[in-house]
């Protein structure tokens, strides 16, 4: 009975890992997707900030990381499974570089975020 429930809980952490990989990449498609050279000067200025915004959640972000033991002493034989927070060794490479873009963008414009 014990296995199961190790095993259920694993299956549910895994799941919500993929869930999170897919998450961050869904918005960093979006956010590329746009087309900041035909925004307004105060959209443009929000777009630089949701970059930012972006950039540090994914670079903050830590991922669940398990691990399985099994060990004895003696007679006694036991296992378990430990779980633990990490980074997850994502930059935001694209997103930077299209940070960069838009700060040139708005110092072209004139203005300064």
């Amino acid at each position: 009975m014990m296995k199961i429930k190790q095993s259920i809980v694993l299956s549910l952490l895994i799941i919500a890992a993929v869930f999170l990989v897919f998450g961050c990449a869904d918005k960093t498609k979006e956010l590329l997707a746009e087309n900041y050279q035909k925004m307004s000067n105060d959209d443009l200025l929000r777009y630089f900030y949701r970059l930012n915004d972006e950039i540090e959640s994914q670079e903050k972000q830590s991922g669940p990381q398990v691990g399985v033991g099994i060990g004895g002493f003696g007679r006694h034989t036991g296992g378990g499974v430990g779980v633990s927070s990490g980074a997850t060794g994502y930059t935001a490479e694209e997103l930077r570089g299209r940070r960069i873009d838009v700060r040139m963008e708005l110092k072209k414009r004139g203005l300064v975020p």
